[in-house]
């Protein structure tokens, strides 16, 4: 049967063949004439040099297989390939004198004869031999000279025993010397295995740790009488073998211990191929068959200097396998994907592209080709541009645009909602990803309008366009540029009324906006040189963000940077239809993270891709990544005058301060000061960003009335304003008297201020009103009321109160009290408790029922916890988590919640409890983290729960096996900051590693934080060569990202000369990067357009 090629060191070595052996003796005879005279040691270093371009040559496969490592070719040939040496040379003992002139001893290496005399019996050779890496193993022709020392003493054999030669038979014998009397057993070689065996240490346990990790027995071993093996009284290696030194036929299939690892790459290969010979349809094993050359390609050994080549030759090997692969599965994605990403290592850029050209133009409206050609444009430096890029955007969009609209016709013949969904959602993601490239770009103003234009264009439209199936898109897109050119306040603007507004009424002159009299940020006329350069670039990019009415600007403004403006024609092109409400919320939340903000929408997990995506988490605010400057402490003491290092202080972990990446409810939008806040990453410094905000959430709230829609704008309007944030809330309650939710969020909103008694009323009014509202809007918010205000009462250091607010709620009237219960009411709680959480499930298609579920058991648990102890209220969460793993939704948000809840009490008992064990709270940490492992909630719990223990390996541990496992942005940011904050005074060097590991692996090398972070920590360590390094290493990365230009000019200025500054600003230019102030004031306008 023919086989696939598979690469040369998928293959064990082969014997020399028997009609090679008299040119091999002509090729060593010639050899060793060349060696007999001692060169100069310039002619030794040429020779050298030249030896090595020879060998660096591809030979035939023949050539190759012979020149390799002794222990490749027979004992008898080895012999054969040394040189022999001159009389002058030979030992003088009377063995030496009885060899055979061809067992001549070759010359000695060079530098023996200068330590004759001495007791040292080796030599060192400092040089090394490069083609010792590059081959894996010594060359045939190039095998050290050696002569015996102690007479053929042997390693791990009693003294008396040595290795004597024998003329007659040509081979060696074990003797016994003077010492134990004579022996000369010929016949004991014969044991000894005439194959290259593997040696391995003998294991008592087969199912010891080591058997697993040491080695792995592929197949049966075969009975071995016990006298096959020499012993030498070393019961720790056994040397196994035949009885007698009979040849033995290969047979597949034949149990052995001797296999080489060549012999078991062959095998696989072998395997493989049959496999994929009978069902070649069988993706999965051609993707296995292709990892599995990495695998071979680990057990060679490999020089520094021939990484690459290797490198080279294992891509072609893998590429040849997926072309195969694809003539039998031409259409498969994974091996498209695949294929193609292994191209990029292989191909020059402009074959990349041509190649991705005929894969999408085969498949134009595959989501997953378009997702990934997206980032290939966005981060391959060489072919990136802004114009090219936005239009890869572009083309992206009108392409699964074009299958929307047919799927939107046939609405009427067909239920088509879950395939429009996935199209959808897939275009509001790509237009998030089309906003947040232009705005980092410095484009500002048109990722604006973009949205702006999207936001009219599918939430506010005329009811005729969304009612309607017989207006088709054009129409729709025809009617929508009246509205855009007629310059109204538009989607997030003050006074903005929407494009159905305007299509109702048909344009209001009283209407139009007016002038803004605000004044540019324009540099001071007063101000020179590159600071102000600098502060004036920073000013026009934190005030234009907003796109500028041609009525409010200077026409010779619009001539200078017509950026300023977004058209029609600038904004039309990324415009679709949303129909679907999945999508249309996908959209809403878009805008949220478009604009920085951390509220994610109700039922998406930290496990999906809207957490763990780095192009959209690019723009995190750390203000705690830091240790803070009065918090380190001098790098050198002195004790009674004497220098000494500063002592390492292990310090009291923070649990909140890690990004946040967690689901988001009432809890973190007020949270209390023992509890994570979802605004720590949140960007609230930019005052147009915020008014924009604001703006777009109350218009928001009027378009649909959602609840947590109005929780996060109240939250907003609580972190920028308390006195705005209580006005709002009243008036949300006005609108909507009959949601508990909202009376939470009021309660809440009065705690975090500091009033309690203003929130104790607010609770107080809502738990004894609620029971006259319609039942519709009682939901989960009842369990979650009670929750809560418990929850205040116990963090107050009132826990009777607590557990009466809990008891109360099977009563049928509220009463405000300090007492604890009696058991009468604890009895009677209890048992409505159980029968409350009978009834509803965790897992239910409703929503509000599984809301309901999930705060009815927090109550319960709490309620057992205040009445009980912590253990029994464990058993609550326990049993929720069996059912959850019965219906196999332990990864859903669900139990995500169900987890954060579980933790949040344990967490708390171990702040408050004395007794309570770390091991208990650590058991729960990584069973949550074995699910959520980039659930910040339960990283920062279980770093903290660590450092209390002054044990910081399991920490370790559990990061190097979840970045193992999958890395993201999130656990590279959270292993650094335990890193370093872990004491007063961070290892340098270890977060320097983990920096590097980070921008090298896939998920945060286009992490804008990620870079900016590793800069600014070379920064602080005052390696600013280092840190300039890392700027080129981050514009090749990341070569859409302004910030990263910006930051390097703004801390590293004084650190490059004019040329590279000038260098900066070519490439910024060359990609297309929105410069605002005009050249950097260190050279003319004449000199820049004359530099190449």
């Amino acid at each position: 049967m023919d086989q696939l090629p598979v690469p040369s060191f998928s293959f064990a070595p082969s014997s020399s063949l028997p009609e090679q052996d008299n040119g091999n003796r002509r090729e060593k005879r010639s050899h060793e004439k060349k060696r007999r005279r001692t060169p100069s040691p310039l002619e030794e270093s040429s020779s050298r040099r030249r030896s090595r371009r020879e060998r660096s040559r591809s030979p035939p496969r023949s050539s190759r297989k012979r020149s390799r490592s002794p222990h490749r070719s027979s004992r008898k040939s080895r012999k054969r390939a040394r040189s022999p040496r001159s009389d002058r040379y030979r030992h003088k003992s009377s063995r030496q004198r009885s060899r055979s002139p061809e067992e001549k001893e070759p010359p000695p290496v060079r530098g023996l004869e200068k330590i004759k005399g001495t007791d040292i019996t080796f030599y060192v050779d400092k040089r090394g031999d490069r083609d010792l890496g590059f081959y894996g193993t010594t060359h045939s022709y190039s095998v050290p000279s050696y002569k015996y020392f102690k007479r053929g003493l042997v390693l791990g054999l009693d003294p008396p025993y040595r290795l004597e030669f024998s003329k007659e038979s040509n081979k060696y014998y074990f003797v016994k010397g003077k010492g134990g009397g004579s022996h000369n057993d010929k016949n004991l070689l014969d044991k000894i295995p005439s194959k290259p065996v593997r040696l391995r240490t003998q294991i008592e346990q087969a199912d010891s740790i080591a058997t697993q990790t040491d080695f792995v027995e592929l197949t049966k071993p075969k009975a071995v009488k016990s006298e096959g093996f020499i012993s030498s009284g070393v019961d720790y290696r056994d040397i196994e073998g035949p009885a007698k030194a009979e040849p033995e036929e290969d047979e597949e299939g034949e149990d052995t211990r001797d296999e080489t690892i060549e012999d078991i790459i062959r095998k696989r290969t072998i395997e493989f191929d049959r496999h994929l010979r009978e069902h070649p349809e069988d993706v999965e094993q051609w993707l296995a068959f292709i990892s599995f050359q990495d695998e071979a390609a680990k057990d060679l050994n490999a020089g520094s200097e021939s990484k690459k080549a290797l490198r080279n030759s294992l891509i072609e090997v893998k590429m040849s396998i997926y072309e195969k692969a694809l003539e039998k599965n031409p259409d498969n994605e994974d091996l498209i994907l695949s294929y193609l990403s292994c191209g990029e290592e292989f191909w020059e850029t402009l074959e990349l592209l041509r190649q991705w050209d005929r894969v999408l133009k085969r498949r134009p409206e595959s989501i997953r080709l378009w997702a990934d050609y997206i980032n290939l444009r966005q981060t391959n430096f060489s072919s990136f541009s802004f114009t090219q890029c936005a239009k890869v955007f572009e083309d992206c969009i009108y392409t699964l645009n074009k299958a929307a609209i047919r799927l939107q016709q046939r609405r009427k013949s067909e239920d088509n909602s879950e395939a429009r969904e996935n199209v959808e959602s897939v275009m509001v993601y790509v237009f998030l990803r089309a906003c947040l490239f232009m705005k980092q770009c410095g484009y500002q103003e048109r990722a604006f309008g973009q949205l702006q234009a999207l936001a009219e264009f599918n939430l506010y439209q005329p009811l005729l366009f969304e009612k309607s199936l017989d207006v088709t898109f054009e129409d729709k897109l025809s009617e929508f540029e009246a509205y855009w050119d007629s310059e109204l306040p538009r989607f997030g603007e003050k006074d903005a009324k929407g494009w159905a507004e305007y299509y109702t009424t048909n344009y209001d002159d009283s209407a139009l906006p007016k002038h803004n009299d605000e004044d540019d940020a324009d540099m001071d006329s007063d101000e020179e040189g590159l600071g102000a350069w600098i502060r004036h670039e920073d000013a026009t990019d934190r005030k234009h963000r907003l796109p500028v009415r041609l009525g409010d600007i200077d026409p010779d403004a619009v001539d200078d940077d017509p950026y300023m403006v977004a058209l029609f024609d600038d904004v039309k092109t990324l415009l679709f239809s949303v129909t679907t409400y999945e999508a249309k919320q996908g959209l809403v939340y878009s805008i949220l993270v478009f604009l920085g903000l951390p509220f994610t929408p109700p039922g998406v997990g930290t496990n999906t891709h809207f957490c763990i995506d780095t192009f959209t988490h690019n723009e995190m605010a750390l203000p705690h990544f830091w240790p803070r400057t009065e918090e380190r402490p001098p790098l050198i003491t002195y004790i009674d005058g004497v220098a000494m290092a500063a002592e390492h202080i292990a310090k009291e972990a923070n649990p909140f301060e890690l990004p946040v990446s967690y689901p988001v409810g009432l809890a973190e939008l007020f949270p209390s000061a023992r509890w994570f806040d979802c605004f720590d990453s949140a960007r609230l410094d930019n005052v147009v960003d915020m008014a924009f905000a604001r703006n777009a959430l109350k218009s928001l709230q009027r378009l649909q009335s959602d609840i947590h829609l109005a929780l996060c704008h109240l939250a907003l309007e609580y972190r920028l304003s308390y006195e705005s944030a209580r006005e709002l809330a009243k008036t949300l309650l006005s609108e909507h008297r009959t949601s508990l939710t909202l009376w939470n969020a009021y309660a809440q909103l009065e705690k975090n201020a500091g009033k309690f008694k203003e929130a104790r009323k607010v609770y107080t009014t809502a738990l004894k009103s609620y029971r006259t509202f319609p039942d519709a809007d009682k939901g989960f918010g009842v369990p979650l009321l009670y929750r809560l205000f418990a929850e205040m009462e116990w963090e107050q250091g009132r826990p009777e109160t607590a557990l009466s607010i809990l008891a109360s709620i099977s009563k049928d009237t509220y009463e405000s009290t300090n007492k604890a219960p009696g058991q009468t009411e604890i009895l009677k709680a209890a048992k409505f408790y159980e029968q409350r959480t009978a009834q509803v499930s965790i897992i239910s298609a409703l929503e509000h029922e599984r809301e309901a579920a999930l705060q009815l058991i927090a109550c319960q648990a709490l309620f057992v916890y205040l009445s009980r102890d912590i253990d029994a209220a464990s058993q609550i969460y326990e049993r929720a988590i069996v059912q959850l793993e019965a219906q196999h939704a332990e990864r859903g948000v669900e139990s995500e919640m169900l987890w954060v809840d579980y933790v949040k009490l344990l967490y708390n008992h171990a702040r408050t409890s004395a007794h309570f064990k770390p091991a208990a709270l650590r058991r729960v940490l990584q069973r949550a983290l074995d699910l959520f492992p980039n659930n910040t909630v339960f990283l920062g719990l279980f770093i903290w729960n660590e450092r209390r223990t002054k044990i910081y390996g399991r920490v370790r541990d559990f990061f190097t096996s979840a970045l193992d496992r999958e890395s993201t942005v999130i656990l590279w940011l959270s292993v650094l900051h335990e890193e370093i904050h872990r004491s007063n005074l961070y290892d340098v060097n270890r977060v320097r590693s983990l920096f590097e590991s980070a921008v090298e692996s896939r998920s945060a090398r286009t992490s804008i934080v990620m870079w900016t972070l590793y800069m600014e920590h070379e920064i602080r360590c005052k390696e600013y060569d280092r840190a300039k390094n890392l700027f080129y290493r981050s514009v090749r990365a990341c070569p859409w990202s302004k910030e990263l230009c910006m930051f390097a000019i703004r801390h590293l200025a004084s650190y490059f000369s004019e040329r590279e500054l000038l260098e900066i600003q070519s490439v910024m230019m060359e990609k297309e990067i929105r410069i605002r102030s005009g050249p950097l004031p260190i050279v003319a306008q004449d000199d820049l357009l004359g530099y190449p």
